[in-house]
């Protein structure tokens, strides 16, 4: 649905027409080794080993052709097949990917464009392609955020350098109807009017039970998503099983679902001046709250109920595991390889410890609270994993932008975390496209290499399944032949809506940006 009837300031309107004039290129075919190119009338991968997306495992030789921006046949050509004659598919551009492996593109579910200050307009859309990153659910506060001009453009059908964008709408303002249950469906209907394909809620007042309850049913009835970060002032009597039975689709984090297993109490044991709009004391808390499950419940009761709703229901856990990371670990954080190369100076400078600045809280940052996240970590991912093992949907999202968790690098980072939890590589693989497609409102138009689907593709130089670092931008450090030290590169090509983006000059792009503001 096209955004329409956004009332934008006219400073505002100017500053998104620029973006979109940044963000925006005109297809045009490319020889291989180029930027761009396409969409193509009919543009086929030959010879690669496929890992469709659903798990199962990978199969080869196998072409895959695209016209009009979907898949329209995969076929598996073996060298028997070719000996007895069997024609390849042709077509206006074909990309040898023998030796090469072919996965769907990335979705990543839960994303943010208002982080970082002052961004070149694609900044963070290279990032994304650079790192087989395309699609993206993004949460946006008010109509002058950079991700509503980018949907905008990609509902006119302009070809924008950029994931497709599922734009998701915070419910938080002075508008009065917020806080009513009774007027909530008419302001998701207006939104749902504007182009908006969510609802993401962040505490009150949308996780009061009666307007939860509201949008919930709202967002059911407009066909939107329906996402929740439940948080520690939204908790009670909102906790995970609360909200998940209300009717959310995603719960994004991990907040609530300690707080679901209380028998003793049903608030969290915090000391007397705590202030929750205090980030230092949010974030020293909420991973202590962890030390206070009851973790047999955990894995009973509450699983049990949670397990029902995602099997039956439209319940999906977003777990973001990587955004967290940093509490466990501050100086990994701030060293990370690719910090220097690609975090553009505006976003490093938000970084910067301070008490005014969101995910910035670190200055007083302990040895006591870092022990405290690892705790944290040892009972959340694998009871993520074996939420996933017992038949609930798990997808992926990043959250990136705040605290040393740089765009794209930060996605790669989540599908490793979800293999320490203890997933498998193809289920890895299966969180990052499948689930998360189904998490976005995307079940069966993308996340699966499937005739019929979104020709969004990725095609790698190297086995994903065999190191999920091949998809790093930076590339993984091998030795070579001689003794020394060279990075690999598995990414070649992100392929978006049937566009060819050549993964690595996105990401090249990326370090003449930071260069270019004087890191």
């Amino acid at each position: 649905m096209p955004l329409r009837a956004l009332r934008l300031p006219l400073l505002g309107a100017f500053l998104l027409l620029a973006v979109v004039s940044l963000l925006s290129a005109k297809a045009a075919p490319a020889q291989e080794g180029s930027v761009t190119g396409g969409p193509y009338e009919r543009l086929v991968i030959r010879g690669a080993t496929l890992i469709d997306g659903t798990g199962s495992p990978p199969v080869g030789p196998v072409d895959i052709v695209v016209e009009g921006g979907r898949i329209t046949d995969v076929r598996r050509v073996t060298a028997l097949d070719l000996a007895r004659g069997t024609e390849r598919a042709a077509g206006d551009r074909v990309i040898d990917a023998e030796g090469k492996w072919v996965m769907p593109g990335i979705i990543d579910a839960h994303t943010h464009m208002g982080h970082g200050g002052e961004l070149p307009a694609n900044y963070i859309p290279k990032l994304w392609l650079g790192h087989g990153v395309t699609t993206v659910r993004t949460f946006v506060g008010s109509e002058d955020d950079p991700a509503v001009a980018l949907s905008a453009a990609q509902e006119r059908g302009e070809a924008t350098v950029a994931p497709r964008v599922r734009l998701s709408r915070f419910w938080r303002g002075d508008d009065p109807r917020l806080w009513s249950a009774e007027d909530a469906p008419q302001v998701v209907a207006e939104w749902r009017e504007q182009g908006y394909e969510g609802v993401k809620i962040s505490g009150k007042p949308g996780l009061l039970p009666d307007v939860l309850r509201a949008i919930a049913e709202a967002t059911r009835e407009q066909e939107m998503g329906l996402a929740v970060h439940i948080g520690q002032d939204g908790v009670v009597p909102m906790d995970a099983v609360a909200v998940a039975s209300a009717g959310a689709s995603t719960i994004e984090h991990h907040y609530g679902y300690a707080e679901s297993t209380f028998e003793d109490r049903t608030v969290q044991d915090l000391t007397a001046d705590y202030d929750y709009g205090d980030e230092l004391d949010r974030f020293r808390a909420t991973a202590r709250v962890w030390d206070e499950a009851e973790m047999d419940r955990l894995h009973g009761s509450v699983t049990d109920t949670l397990l029902a709703l995602s099997r039956e229901g439209r319940f999906t856990m977003v777990p973001t595991f990587s955004v967290y990371e940093d509490q466990t670990d501050l100086a990994r954080a701030r060293n990370l390889p690719w910090i220097e190369d690609y975090a553009h100076p505006a976003m490093v400078e938000g970084w910067t410890p301070s008490r005014e600045t969101h995910g910035s809280f670190y200055f007083e940052w302990t040895s006591r609270d870092e022990a405290a996240w690892g705790r944290m970590f040892l009972k959340w991912l694998p009871w993520v994993n074996e939420f996933k093992n017992r038949g609930g949907h798990a997808a992926l999202g990043s959250d990136a932008g705040t605290f040393y968790h740089l765009y794209g690098f930060g996605t790669i980072r989540e599908m490793e975390l979800m293999e320490r939890a203890g997933f498998h590589p193809l289920e890895v693989v299966r969180s990052a496209t499948m689930e998360s497609a189904r998490a976005v409102g995307l079940e069966g138009e993308t996340g699966v290499v499937r005739v019929g689907h979104e020709a969004d593709l990725l095609v790698l130089d190297h086995n994903p399944l065999d190191d999920l670092k091949v998809l790093y931008g930076h590339g993984a450090l091998r030795t070579d032949p001689e003794g020394g030290a060279r990075r690999i590169h598995g990414l070649r090509y992100t392929i978006s809506d049937g566009r060819v983006f050549d993964a690595r000059s996105q990401l090249e792009d990326v370090r003449e940006m930071v260069e270019e503001a004087g890191r």
